[in-house]
């Protein structure tokens, strides 16, 4: 496995000598890698500049400033992650970085009858771990936190020519961030995670689109509710008007003059008279357009995504029902990362993570983190479901009650329902990950208000918590405020809470006694998973027999819990977690976690034969 992770540095200063092969300023390629979203959008992809900043001292000495310089740069692609192959502690730790990126905005981009004073640009970075600071020109645009969620910024002050952005990343995190650092249960990459975007807008931008679906029975119609902010990017006041499409179904959102800096909620609702409902082997989707206009009829600009008619709701006696129909599912935790590129993943590489869910007959995903748009996409479109986790993953409690922690926490659970809601896929917002327990005064706190604005901003999916629970521990009161309770559970692995879990007969009664506490809750095995990094014998932790067994009897011991929503087998592959990990295994082989069903090459082991002919045989959707 060194040689592996070796070969992984090689490949990667590869790709930088092929990036060398292409022009430094690139232009912007009209279009993005996934389909929801306005009209107008460019990838700011090809070659980039990178240099590190190990002593940060950038900023000092002038790196953001428009110089022509580019002493200590070198060639990337981006997507990018910074220290993918580093192995050192001091990797993980993180470190700050600078990228830079030569661009000349695209031609034709916008129409002939937009006056230029009305002409903007918007760039959107869809991830950047974990600080950001931009520079266009010079000029400082903006900053973010937060590894996870997009966010965007107006790009100010554009020269006709060439235009210089510089970004600063620092992926040093802190105990107070989301994940908290220093450290953690898998690897920091620093860099731009994910692409980069330019976003021509004429008059005014379509910046939150929210699509609701209402379907009370099965025979009942479908009714959309739509709402639309529409932002004036002009330094005058702008008419406009909108109107959609859900499916065959027209909207019309009226007109309105928006003031200058302003914006317009624009609101509609249609009726779908004979909806085909989405469902994992049935993921039936509609097409819904937006297109504004100026006052005089003229396209201004436009928006499509995929959406889908479902209902999601936990019934009083705590099932999870889809479209009335019980759930008992079966899935896989996942990382968004490889062994060569770290977790700047092409669409290429998400494609076979998810034709691997397929293979396995799972149908939910879930990560520590708000997954990518791309792999949301594919969810939508294979029908997969996603347990959707904002990253307050196993945050200290003294944290859990200060301002500026809960400001974040909150404001990056919003950033995910606002960014993703649209997404038929999606199953749970999830609020966090093994917070402690017994759980903390301060921990109650936390789960009321971020249960309660979860559920304010999206008042038609449940809200969850994956929870740190063990034989002994006792009903906890504060999680009967969540609608679905995830137990994360290692039995006949590791004794996580030293309750006696590592007796994996003990399974099936420790189940019990969570149903007997929160009867009206709907209840998730969110993880469980052994390593198989070897050949050996059944009897011995660590190898493909033994992993492949203790999988089939935890599987097994949920089929007799009629009850239960769904089970998740953590994890889909092999991934690259910390300098020290040994994750129970007798023989590891740290940075490595080896509790993945596929390999770091791509390959089955006999545990992923074994959980996909259980899958398979489980009805996990009631008829």
């Amino acid at each position: 496995m060194r040689r592996a992770f070796i070969l992984a540095i090689v490949l990667a200063l590869g790709c930088s000598g092929a990036a060398q092969a292409q022009g430094l300023t690139d232009p912007p390629t009209a279009g993005a890698w996934y389909r929801d979203g306005q009209s107008g959008r460019y990838l700011l992809g090809g070659t980039w500049l990178y240099r590190a900043d190990t002593g940060d001292v950038g900023v000092a000495q002038g790196w953001w400033q428009d110089v022509a310089s580019t002493a200590g740069f070198s060639p990337v692609s981006i997507p990018n992650a910074y220290n993918a192959g580093d192995a050192s502690q001091a990797g993980m730790n993180g470190y700050v970085g600078w990228y830079r990126r030569d661009f000349t905005v695209p031609a034709g981009a916008f129409a002939t009858y937009v006056a230029k004073a009305d002409r903007k640009w918007i760039i959107r970075f869809e991830s950047v771990n974990y600080r950001a600071t931009v520079w266009l020109n010079g000029r400082l645009l903006g900053s973010h936190a937060g590894g996870y969620v997009p966010f965007e910024l107006d790009l100010r002050d554009l020269r006709q020519g060439v235009n210089r952005l510089i970004v600063r990343v620092d992926n040093r995190r802190t105990p107070a961030d989301l994940p908290p650092g220093p450290g953690g249960q898998w690897w920091n990459y620093g860099g731009i995670l994910r692409e980069v975007y330019l976003r021509a807008v004429q008059g005014a931008d379509l910046a939150q689109v929210q699509i609701r679906t209402d379907h009370p029975c099965p025979t009942c119609q479908a009714t959309i509710h739509e709402q639309v902010r529409v932002r004036n990017v002009t330094g005058a006041r702008e008419k406009v008007q909108l109107r959609g499409f859900y499916g065959r179904v027209s909207l019309d959102f009226g007109a309105a003059t928006i003031a200058r800096g302003a914006t317009w909620v624009a609101r509609a609702t249609g009726r779908v008279p004979h909806p085909s409902l989405w469902a994992p082997g049935h993921p039936k989707l509609y097409a819904a357009t937006l297109t504004l206009s100026d006052s005089s009829g003229r396209r201004l600009g436009g928006y499509f995504t995929w959406s889908g008619v479902r209902t999601i709701k936990v019934t009083p006696d705590g099932r999870l029902e889809l479209n009335g129909r019980l759930l008992n599912l079966r899935g896989v935790n996942l990382h968004e990362q490889t062994l060569q590129s770290g977790a700047a993943m092409t669409p290429a590489q998400i494609a076979q993570m998810v034709g691997w869910v397929q293979q396995l007959g799972a149908t939910v995903i879930r990560a520590h983190y708000p997954v990518g748009p791309e792999m949301e996409e594919m969810a939508d479109r294979d029908g997969i479901l996603i347990w959707s986790e904002v990253p307050v993953y196993q945050v200290s409690a003294q944290y859990l009650d200060q301002p500026s922690w809960l400001a974040q926490a909150h404001a990056m659970l919003q950033e995910n329902i606002l960014d993703n809601e649209n997404h038929p896929s999606i199953l749970v917002w999830s609020i966090g990950n093994e917070l402690p327990s017994p759980v903390p005064s301060v921990e109650a706190r936390y789960i009321a208000g971020a249960t309660a604005l979860a559920h304010r901003l999206d008042p038609t999916r449940p809200v969850g918590m994956a929870v740190s629970n063990w034989p002994g521990l006792g009903c906890q009161s504060a999680w009967n405020l969540l609608d679905v309770i995830g137990d994360n559970e290692y039995f006949g692995w590791f004794d996580a809470g030293g309750g006696g879990d590592d007796d994996r007969d003990a399974l099936g009664p420790f189940l019990d006694t969570v149903r007997a506490c929160y009867p009206s809750k709907a209840i998730m095995v969110t993880e469980f998973g052994f390593d198989g990094s070897r050949d050996g014998p059944i009897e011995e932790r660590g190898t493909y027999a033994f992993q492949a067994d203790s999988v089939a009897f935890h599987l097994n011991a949920f089929a007799t819990k009629p009850w239960l929503a769904g089970a998740m087998y953590f994890a889909l592959q092999n991934y690259v977690a910390f300098p020290q990990y040994s994750g129970g295994d007798p023989r590891p082989d740290p940075p490595f976690n080896q509790k993945g069903l596929v390999d770091f090459a791509g390959n089955p082991k006999p545990a992923f034969a074994a959980v996909s002919q259980i899958y398979h045989a489980t009805p996990q959707i009631a008829p």
